[in-house]
Parts: structure tokens; C-alpha cells; sequence
């Protein structure tokens, strides 16, 4: 199954929080400034488009509390591997340094600072994207999931600490209050997190010593492949040798890779191939290993590589080897009896 892009389960969670209120999934999209998103794969999403829906629904919505209810819809098991890293971590301490190590695992997002203070820590966000607007949001959207995951671990309500935030108090700043269980400060010069000693010293209810070092471990291999440079032909290569079965689509694959299918095509042709190109390039190397490996009969190769009849996996592959299947495997026991003596 595809992984689901960060920015698809925030747009679900969105829509199913408006219609709770009676607005309906159409009539977001039906607004003149998301009209162009309408007829558009909601899972290919750029993040770009999702601050723009994001403050179009807080425009129709008319809830001050839009981004602080939907912070509080974060299932800490969606997050995946780095959900099960946090869950396993012995405190909020340990949860917060793998919080800043690892966040960029579950998508793009933004970047914070940490203060030490005498009683505890500060804990500043830091925005270099999206428009004032955007950026007030994004603020309330990820302090409230960053408490709401808190209090996940600790399965307690969090009340100690503040949240600052560096604007004035919008209309109805109160509701914003009455969701949040720590005091809110408009007007600072920061917005931040006050996270006091006490709290960051919390036990984790889920702590599992031997499970974090495995959970870490996985944590630092996906950062590691975020940060390493590799081109779309391998990564599709890797995704289709995995898959273990029938080959996914293009954009399936697109999925798995965070880009839309008309971006993939665009960074295959600047690598001088297409995705059918690659498929047939993964269908030769498995049906070589095949033949030489197994005592498959061809027609169950061609099945396994998705070719209805075993004529045209035979006739594909003839064109790929200037042999064909039988005759590799002729040749590939050969050489293999040669080799043994």
C-alpha cells in the first residue's frame, strides 16, 4: 500500500472538521481562490496548496479555533515509524530531542529553536515560508498537535508551561483559550513554547528502552535517505523490485515518493527515461533471475511479471536479450556447470 502523503491525511482531517460545522468538502473548493485545485488529485497536493486551503477554510469556517481543533485530530500511530520512536521514548525530554532530530521525516513543516531558560525550555518556531496570515496558523496548528502528542505520551493533560504567540489577540482569542490547557500570551515578542522543567521531566506511559533503540535506528536510515542524493530512476527501481507483487502504478509510485505523477514525469525525461522504460528494465533483471534461479515455467514468470500471456513475455524478452527465455536458461545452466568444475 502506498504510504500517505502528510499533507493527504491534514486535508481528510480538515474536511471532516468542516463538516462537523456543516461545510461541506464542495464548498471549500467551490471558493474562487481554491477553484483551481477543484478538479485536482487532492494526493499530489504541493505544500503551497495546502496553506492556501488552509486559509481559506479558516476564512469560511469564521472559527478562531480552526487550527487548534485540527492540531488536536493528530493520531501519533499515523505518524508512522516516528510516532512509534516518540511513543517509546522514557521522557518528554527524549521525545522533544528526536522531535527536532527526526520531525522532517513525516514531511516538510517548519523549523524550531531551543532556549534554555532557568525553569525549563522555550521552544521557538521558525517560519520562512507562506504569508503573514499562513504563518499564524501554521503556529496554532503545530503548537497544538506538539501538546496534543504531549499529552498522548504522558496520558495526562498538559497545564503547565505558556504558549506565546507574537501577535495581537484576534476576535475571539477566548475560544482559542478554552481548547488549550496552558495560558495563552498574544503579543510577545516570540512565538514559542514555554515548556517548564517539571514537565519536560514527564515519564512516557509507552516507554520502551529496548524498542527506542530499534525505533531510533529506523528514524536515523529515513533521515539518512532524506538527506542522500538520489535520482528518480534509482528510487522507482527500488520501489518496484519491493514491491513483491503486481508492479504499482505510476502514481502509486509518485505517492511513495512525495511528488505529483506529472512532476516524476518531468524529472525522468531530464534523466533521459520514462517509467515504462524502468519497468521493463526491472521485468528483464527479475525474469533473468527467475530463469537462471527457480524451475519456473515461463508462462508462470510471464504471470508473475504481469504479462497476461506468455507469448508476449516471450517476445518482450527476445527483444531485451536477443535470446530467448528458454535459451537464457539453457545458457545460464551452462555456465553455471562450468563454474562447479
Amino acid at each position: 500500500m502506498p504510504e500517505r502523503k502528510p499533507h493527504d491525511l491534514l486535508l481528510q482531517q480538515l474536511c471532516t472538521i468542516l463538516e462537523e460545522d456543516g461545510i461541506s468538502s464542495t464548498q471549500l473548493f467551490s471558493l474562487p481562490e481554491l477553484q483551481v485545485l477543484a478538479t485536482e488529485d487532492h494526493r499530489s497536493l504541493a505544500p503551497t496548496h495546502m496553506l492556501n486551503i488552509l486559509e481559506a477554510a479558516m476564512a469560511l469556517s469564521n472559527d478562531p479555533a480552526l487550527m487548534i481543533r485540527l492540531g488536536q485530530r493528530v493520531d501519533i500511530a499515523s505518524l508512522g515509524t516516528f510516532g512509534f520512536a516518540l511513543m517509546s521514548c522514557a521522557d518528554l525530554r527524549e521525545a522533544l530531542k528526536l522531535f527536532l532530530r527526526y520531525g522532517d521525516i513525516v514531511g516538510p513543516g517548519p523549523s524550531f529553536k531551543v532556549s534554555e531558560l532557568g525553569t525549563g525550555l522555550a521552544l521557538r518556531i521558525q517560519l520562512n515560508f507562506g504569508n503573514p496570515v499562513q504563518q499564524k496558523l501554521i503556529t496554532e496548528y503545530t503548537f497544538s498537535q506538539i501538546l496534543s502528542i504531549a499529552e498522548t505520551l504522558i496520558n495526562n493533560v498538559v497545564n503547565e508551561g505558556e504558549m506565546h504567540l507574537n501577535y495581537p489577540e484576534p476576535a475571539g482569542g477566548e475560544r482559542l483559550q478554552s481548547l488549550i490547557s496552558v495560558p495563552i500570551k498574544f503579543g510577545q515578542t516570540f512565538s514559542e513554547l514555554i515548556i517548564p522543567n517539571s514537565l519536560i521531566r514527564s515519564l512516557i506511559s509507552t516507554a520502551n528502552p529496548a524498542g527506542h533503540v530499534i525505533f531510533q535506528n529506523q528514524c536515523e536510515e529515513l533521515l539518512r535517505g532524506l538527506n542522500r542524493v538520489e535520482n528518480f530512476s534509482a528510487a522507482i527501481r527500488r520501489i518496484l523490485i519491493q514491491a513483491g507483487g503486481p508492479f504499482p502504478t505510476i502514481n502509486q509510485v509518485a505517492e511513495r515518493l512525495y511528488v505529483s505523477e506529472s512532476t516524476l514525469r518531468r524529472r525522468l525525461r531530464n534523466e533521459s527515461t520514462n517509467f515504462r522504460a524502468i519497468c521493463d528494465e526491472v521485468r528483464n533483471a527479475l525474469a533473468c533471475q527467475y530463469l537462471s534461479t527457480t524451475g519456473l515455467t515461463v508462462a508462470e514468470i510471464a504471470n508473475l511479471l504481469n504479462y497476461t500471456e506468455a507469448v508476449s513475455f516471450r517476445r518482450a524478452f527476445a527483444r531485451w536479450n536477443q535470446i530467448t527465455p528458454s535459451q537464457y536458461r539453457y545458457e545460464s545452466k551452462r555456465l553455471d556447470i562450468s563454474l562447479s568444475n
